[in-house]
């Protein structure tokens, strides 16, 4: 056995939205993919076996783990044909999953590992080429051109081509305001609010004459990439992974609206990819902008709402709510609008001890609906 461990991280690359960083490192006994979180510290680290770089053992050496060392597969966990040889870092390239959260590796144009936003749950590490059977640290890649991997994989390649296209962004951005303004009249100002990097965003203000009492701010282009571990959750996650993310701010006289909203927005566009979370109706964020224009309450979290209700509040009555449905994306997925209703300590105390549909369904008996009201009092 190796007396003397030299590490040696023959390729890194940081995804496209600078939040994970997957590298692949020999240690003189093995190669593993490791994935970690640039932004979240409670992202675990994922770890994938992707070769031994000496001859595999009948048994595993205990003294490995005591030192913290990344296991060596055994003869029987490995293919008969699994390469030992040295990997060049010219050898190497990673296609990123959309979401950002899963890599696949090749290696002289060959899948060799994919590690999945799966990884980590259940024991399982994520494929290796050259494992035989379900391990510690790598599960049997299979078939690398066909079957469930490689449509991902394939998928991958095509969004991340579209999106290399030098017309890409406009189109997104042009589809995106064409919706909106359908629904709501010409915008009347627009924030860049990507910082000039990946993901391209921007929050639009609309002023519409269906809804003469109201302000209304909406990202767009938020919907152009699938949010990371919407497939954790749901099924048919393509139905849920697009959003965008719109205020509804009921109109006051010396509006400071501006002061905030655009700003709150822009904090929250890159959030899905930054700490590997996503959004979706019912969730809560935390409001890290106040409402200068609060009159009883202190905002400090919002809940996301898809489904609306009717304004019925003595501040402001609205019958109508906006049908924001129908909005297709490019890769044929539907976009969810999610409204943003602040809420104090109070309120998001109660949707945390009965729920966010108790929430909900308080704020349609309230007369809230999808209006931010700064002047409202409290729910409960």
């Amino acid at each position: 056995m190796i007396d003397t461990i030299l590490y040696n991280v023959i390729y890194q690359e940081a995804n496209p939205y600078g939040a994970l960083t997957a590298y692949l490192e020999d240690d003189s006994r093995t190669v593993y993919l490791y994935l970690q979180s640039e932004q979240n510290p409670e992202w675990k680290i994922r770890a994938l076996w992707i070769r031994n770089r000496v001859i595999a053992l009948s048994s595993r050496d205990q003294a490995d783990f005591t030192n913290g060392l990344a296991p060596i597969l055994l003869a029987n966990e490995i293919t008969l044909d699994a390469d030992i040889s040295e990997i060049k870092q010219e050898d190497v390239h990673f296609i990123w999953t959309e979401e950002g959260d899963g890599v696949a590796v090749f290696i002289k144009e060959e899948l060799h590992a994919f590690l999945p936003s799966w990884s980590g749950i259940k024991g399982l590490a994520g494929y290796s080429k050259f494992a035989r059977i379900d391990t510690i640290t790598a599960n049997p890649l299979g078939d690398s051109s066909h079957g469930v991997i490689a449509e991902i994989v394939e998928r991958s390649r095509k969004f991340w081509e579209f999106r290399a296209e030098k017309d890409s962004w406009k189109r997104i951005q042009s589809s995106r305001l064409s919706f909106l303004e359908s629904k709501f009249g010409a915008h009347t100002k627009y924030w860049s609010a990507d910082g000039g990097k990946f993901p391209f965003v921007g929050i639009a203000k609309f002023e519409s004459n269906s809804f003469p009492e109201v302000i209304i701010y909406s990202t767009v282009g938020l919907s152009a990439q699938n949010m990371p571990t919407v497939d954790l959750f749901h099924k048919d996650y393509l139905a849920y992974a697009r959003i965008e993310l719109v205020i509804a701010v009921r109109y006051l006289p010396g509006d400071k609206s501006e002061t905030w909203v655009p700003h709150f927005l822009g904090e929250l566009v890159k959030f899905p990819w930054n700490m590997t979370k996503w959004l979706g109706a019912g969730h809560t964020i935390s409001m890290n902008r106040r409402d200068p224009d609060a009159l009883y309450l202190n905002f400090t979290s919002a809940i996301l709402l898809k489904e609306l209700s009717p304004v019925d509040h003595p501040d402001i009555k609205l019958a109508e709510a906006p049908d924001l449905n129908g909005l297709i994306t490019e890769s044929n997925q539907p976009v969810n609008f999610l409204f943003i209703q602040p809420i104090n300590d109070e309120e998001a105390y109660y949707m945390q001890s009965e729920g966010s549909k108790a929430l909900i369904n308080l704020m349609a008996e309230k007369g809230i609906g999808w209006v931010h009201n700064s002047e409202r009092e409290g729910l409960l």
